[in-house]
């Protein structure tokens, strides 16, 4: 009895005031059993009411903690307290039975979801724990507070739940003086706990996810700066995906869906054609062309662009901004901010201050949300999450890298004492939770006022400034030199918006590496906003970027991005199980069967091998043509993702262990096909094949390899992208070296175009080397076919 209680109430462990809670108690009880799905066991609510009339139970509270934070941890059980204190007590007890009702169903569904595994992959907001909670709380709220007059209009208290959830979405559509907001949060949670309404987060990327992938895409490549005095180009990019493409396996597979779909990809002009000025479709089409190469040129992110802040801009700027007089504390903050986080002028304006890291909101912390440390010593934001990316599974979590949600980042000593202003100010008013850093009030005022000081700097300097520059001055400066696209954007939280980042979904940092490019970012903007670095500037610049934060404010988690980077202990372990799992391969069944389980184990073997040199997405046979294989050379060619025109074909220098096993498996390859001719009928012209247990062929698919692999955790094919990814860049490897191996380019940045400046020894220097090291800590080894 006393766990139906549980079930229904959620008390409190001390049972806090049970005993004056008795008759509140045993009439929702009772209103339980009229109004309760059949979910609930009547016959022992029954004998719980009796149970609690007799005193049967041992309801006596154990401690004196009172009713302070009841009403959030415990809801109900605080609801009900309220209420028994009340004069008008029916109808709330009645609206809480409901809840109650509604609670135990909600709970039910959160409950078998880390049961039943098949739904562990499913992103569902609705099942959050958090989302119950908030909810759940919200709904007592109303319980408890809700005007007598206005609780009236919910009734009859008698009908089921799921038609009192109509009965409110009835009076959401009316006008109800007074408490429209109560009704809306009885309907939010009513409309959750029966599964009538998806939260709403979750339902936009739902449809984003399925429906928007077959649909045309209508883009602008030119990254818009509201701004800007000219005219960008007046034509849109618009993609037709392939409506054959399965997305949800390419997502289920650990690969970015905006990278493998393959579509086609059409401009247009946003104008009509000027046909009384004598245009026409003929040059309609020649200026898509130049439109084209525009494109092209402007994917490569060179430095210098139009667009780009250098040095005598920023000067400028603070040299106007210190005869600012009014608000300059606030203009100074705002653009520091702006400059030091590459955030928008928005999410700046909505930046909140913290003493402490553990103040942060966890649930709600987005990659476009701001804190600062009131000392004024770090930022922290959320990690941008590619769109679609696989979510790790509690069957292979433990094995794969530990990332967390947030970044927390320095600010530089030459930007403190003007952030410091405002963010002590304001920390003396941070007691459990967070504060704004600006008020509502004057967030207009604010941007008016920053608009106009950039205006005055132009006009009276001939700079180039606009908001939306000094926001991504960050970015631009992380792309320089030796740049590494991904580390720009998992720091500003920012992606270009021409061409392609699909590295996000394959690379998983640490915060070091993070932390180390940006500080070296930082220290050219410093220079840059102090004009000519001087002697002092720079022994200052040394002693500000020389360690991080305190110990006490460094994670303990190291890692951000990607959920699917195995660790190297984990792949260690996968290649020791297909090593063994190969040796035990020919221990029973007949000749025949011997002999089908050897090469299947042996072939899968070699895939794998194959896989994890090469970063090979396993979305089909990983080597198709006998041609696209140069032992000799140690040179392969991966056209795993291209178009008619070859442009991501990737050309990748083998490892001289990768190039022996390759010689052993096309010998054994030959000996299989020769003692099993008779089964196989036809000619097999792929280098690789698995038999069925008839001995007839079957090609390498991604499905076969899995079946015939049964790594432990079952975790998906393609986190060898991951793993390689982050390994080689790790290893001192270049981001553009890697790019070019794992094929993240898109239109202009190809490498092996004709005029590409990417250099190929260079390439096969860096990479064979890092691949030969990497090779042998795996514990990969060249093992010779047993059926020779």
């Amino acid at each position: 009895m006393k766990s139906l209680l549980e079930d229904a109430i959620q008390p409190r462990p001390d049972y806090f005031s049970f005993t004056q809670l008795q008759p509140a108690l045993i009439y929702t009880l009772q209103h339980l059993m009229l109004i309760g799905d059949d979910c609930w066991n009547r016959a022992a609510i029954k004998d719980l009411i009796t149970g609690i009339e007799n005193e049967e139970l041992d309801l006596q509270a154990e401690s004196g903690k009172g009713e302070k934070g009841i009403y959030g941890t415990n809801p109900i059980h605080g609801a009900l307290y309220k209420i028994s204190k009340n004069i008008d007590t029916e109808n709330r007890l009645q609206l809480l039975t409901h809840i109650i009702n509604a609670a135990f169903q909600w709970r039910k569904e959160i409950e078998a979801l880390t049961v039943n595994q098949t739904l562990t992959d499913h992103k569902n907001k609705r099942l959050n724990i958090a989302t119950y909670q908030k909810n759940l709380e919200a709904a007592c709220k109303v319980a408890r507070l809700m005007d007598a007059d206005d609780l009236a209009q919910l009734a009859p208290w008698d009908q089921s739940t799921h038609a009192f959830l109509k009965s409110c979405q009835i009076l959401t559509k009316k006008k109800v003086a007074g408490s429209k907001a109560y009704i809306l949060e009885l309907e939010r949670f009513f409309a959750y706990a029966l599964n009538a309404r998806q939260p709403r987060k979750n339902y936009r990327t739902e449809q984003e996810s399925t429906g928007n992938y077959l649909l045309p895409q209508r883009t602008r490549p030119i990254d818009v700066d509201p701004e800007e005095p000219w005219q960008e180009l007046s034509s849109s990019v618009i993609t037709f995906p392939s409506q054959a493409a399965d997305y949800s396996a390419l997502r289920q597979a650990g690969l970015s869906a905006t990278e493998e779909r393959s579509s086609i990809e059409l401009i247009q002009s946003d104008k009509p054609l000027a046909l009384a000025r004598g245009d026409s479709s003929l040059q309609s089409v020649f200026r898509a062309r130049s439109q084209q190469l525009h494109l092209a040129k402007a994917a490569q992110l060179l430095p210098g662009r139009w667009e780009h802040l250098a040095a005598y801009d920023l000067f400028h700027l603070q040299i106007q901004l210190n005869h600012t007089k009014q608000n300059q504390s606030f203009l100074s903050c705002i653009i520091g901010l702006l400059l030091v986080t590459g955030r928008s002028l928005s999410s700046i304006l909505d930046a909140h201050v913290v003493k402490r890291i553990e103040q942060i909101p966890k649930n709600t912390l987005q990659d476009q949300s701001l804190y600062l440390l009131s000392d004024a010593t770090g930022w922290i934001t959320g990690v941008i999450r590619p769109p679609d990316s696989r979510q790790s599974s509690s069957q292979w979590r433990s094995n794969m890298r530990k990332t967390q949600t947030h970044i927390i980042l320095p600010i530089p000593s030459f930007l403190q004492p003007i952030i410091s202003l405002l963010t002590k100010y304001r920390g003396h008013r941070v007691l459990k939770r967070s504060v704004a850093l600006f008020s509502d009030q004057f967030k207009h005022q604010f941007t008016a006022e920053l608009k106009q000081l950039l205006a005055d700097t132009n006009r009276k300097e001939g700079t180039r400034l606009t908001i939306h520059r000094l926001g991504m001055h960050l970015f631009n400066t992380l792309n320089t030199g030796d740049a590494d696209l991904t580390a720009a954007c998992l720091i500003t939280a920012r992606v270009p918006s021409f061409g392609q980042q699909a590295s996000l979904y394959y690379f998983a940092p640490s915060l070091d590496y993070l932390t180390q490019r940006y500080l070296e970012a930082i220290r050219i903007i410093e220079q840059q906003w102090q004009g000519s670095p001087t002697e002092k500037n720079q022994q200052t610049a040394k002693k500000t970027h020389s360690g991080l934060l305190p110990c006490s404010q460094r994670e303990t988690a190291r890692y951000v991005g990607s959920q699917l980077v195995p660790t190297r202990a984990y792949v260690e372990k996968l290649v020791s199980h297909m090593q063994q799992h190969l040796t035990v391969a020919d221990q029973s069944g007949s000749l025949f069967e011997r002999i089908v389980s050897v090469h299947n184990c042996y072939t899968a073997y070699t895939v794998a091998m194959l896989m994890f040199c090469t970063g090979y997405r396993s979305i089909r046979d990983p080597l198709p043509r006998w041609n696209q294989l140069s032992l000799s050379r140690r040179l392969i060619v991966i056209a795993d993702k291209t178009d008619d025109t070859q442009s991501h074909a990737r050309f990748l220098p083998l490892p001289e262990m990768m190039v022996t096993q390759l010689n052993h498996y096309l010998r054994h390859r030959e000996a299989v096909v020769g003692r099993l001719q008779l089964y196989l009928q036809q000619e097999w012209d792929t280098p690789f094949l698995f038999l069925d247990t008839h001995g007839h062929p079957k090609q390498v698919s991604p499905k076969r390899l899995q079946k015939q692999l049964n790594w432990p955790g079952s975790p998906p094919l393609n986190i060898n992208r991951h793993f390689l990814h982050t390994q080689l860049k790790e290893s001192g490897c270049s981001s553009e070296l890697v790019d070019s191996y794992m094929g993240h380019w898109d239109a202009g940045q190809e490498p092996w175009s004709k005029h590409s400046t990417f250099c190929p020894r260079k390439y096969r220097e860096h990479i064979s080397s890092a691949m030969e090291s990497l090779m042998q800590q795996q514990g990969w080894k060249a093992i010779e076919g047993s059926v020779l």
